[in-house]
């Protein structure tokens, strides 16, 4: 459990990260980079999982926000973005 909350917590700075100019990638892609050298190549796939549980937790807020299920939110994504 421990894990997959440090997990959670690399993730979240990813996306502090990457939340402090979505324009500009650089920041984000050197705060991944500076994770992979102090804990290697695994920990890519860490930062991974605790991305998806993100993405996780945030999807269950909109979709309780918005009064829809989970998959409606990932539909209009869809529409939306993809």
């Amino acid at each position: 459990m421990a894990e997959n909350v440090e997990n959670l917590r690399e993730a979240i700075g990813v996306m502090t990260a990457w939340a402090t100019d979505p324009e500009d990638t650089r920041f984000t892609a050197e705060y991944f980079n500076r994770l992979l050298t102090q804990f290697g190549p695994t920990k890519a796939a860490d930062v991974m999982g605790g991305l998806i549980s993100l993405c996780g937790i945030l999807l269950v807020q909109e979709a309780r926000r918005d009064g829809v299920t989970e998959r409606e939110v990932l539909a209009e994504m869809a529409r939306r973005y993809a």
